[in-house]
């Protein structure tokens, strides 16, 4: 029985951090669409170092740290435990592969925005929302898919594992309950006061 409540317990605090991982990408997704759309609307520029601080968070946390982990403990274990997993583990990976292309692209448009083009705010606007939208849709599928496969067939040393390699690399968002809480967790991430 304990082994069975250790398994739950890993695979339960893996799974949250899974999911709070998630919520905090998209939101900072949603942070960058809020300030793009906001000054498009007032006609005025966006706090461009709050932009800057949301996409240095986007790059090297989830697209990076969060991605890499997830590819590493469970990605990895599953397709070589169950072959009937290996072509979606294929597209989430590709899926990952294609969040980096999107997070380059809003770097880009936020990039030319700051230099001058006017074009490029509705263009940040655009690709954020696209980007968290891709987001999402790759959350449901490991929701929906992977997560329950993980479920049936990972040992309890296993989860242990991806338990303790997701909480060693700890999101500085995932725990923020406000506004003021993620401008302190990015300023500390990228190395402020």
């Amino acid at each position: 029985m304990a082994e069975a409540t250790g398994k739950a317990e890993a695979m339960s605090r893996a799974l949250q951090i899974i999911t709070q991982q998630q919520r905090a990408m998209s939101s900072a997704l949603l942070a960058v669409r809020t300030l793009a759309r906001k000054a498009l609307r007032s006609g005025g520029r966006p706090d461009f170092s709050q932009l800057a601080l949301l996409l240095d968070y986007l790059e090297r946390f989830p697209e990076t740290l969060h991605q890499a982990s997830e590819e590493k403990h469970l990605f990895r274990v599953l397709e070589a435990r169950e072959p009937r997993l290996v072509r979606l583990v294929t597209r989430l990976r590709r899926d990952h592969a294609a969040m980096k292309g999107y997070g380059q692209r809003l770097r880009t448009a936020v990039a030319y925005w700051r230099a001058g083009d006017p074009k490029a705010g509705r263009q940040t606007a655009l690709m954020a929302d696209d980007y968290v939208r891709f987001c999402r849709q790759h959350a449901r599928l490991e929701q929906r898919e992977l997560l329950p496969a993980a479920l049936e067939l990972l040992s309890d040393a296993e989860w242990s594992k991806i338990d303790q390699a997701l909480a060693s690399i700890p999101d500085p968002l995932a725990n923020s309950k406000s506004r003021g809480d993620c401008e302190i967790a990015l300023k500390q991430f990228a190395g402020g006061p």
